[in-house]
């Protein structure tokens, strides 16, 4: 049996970063009429934020890829799809995602509201 040691707490001057999800989302930048986004943590080796996907009449098909990071997704709000390749997967709060490095894929919303993911891109 595997028991756990006391608590560890982290030291006041830690560089731990908290972020409010509706704060953080107050500032985010407009990429098109379809995406907005806002980073929230980056490091040498990753970056994480989150990115809202608005419902449009006619959404941009155009895949993107990334050479060298893998993307991890957390569906936080609204619903969507995630296409990639010639698969669409529909997505709903509380799922997950992973996107290996050099597949090309795109996210939308569906058409009754805003897609919100939290979103980690992370070199593989």
């Amino acid at each position: 049996m595997h028991t756990l040691g006391p608590p560890r707490f982290l030291p006041m001057n830690s560089p731990m970063k908290i972020v409010k999800i509706d704060a953080a989302i107050k500032r985010r930048k407009k990429i098109s009429q379809e995406i907005h986004y806002t980073s929230c943590f980056e490091s040498k080796h990753f970056t994480s934020g989150l990115i809202v996907f608005r419902p449009v009449k006619i959404s941009d098909k155009k895949q993107i890829e990334h050479i060298d990071k893998d993307v991890v997704c957390h569906v936080i709000r609204g619903t969507g799809r995630v296409h990639i390749r010639s698969r669409r997967i529909k997505l709903r709060p509380g799922m997950l995602c992973h996107i290996p490095k050099n597949i090309p894929h795109d996210f939308a919303a569906g058409k009754t509201g805003e897609l919100l993911l939290f979103y980690s891109l992370v070199d593989s």
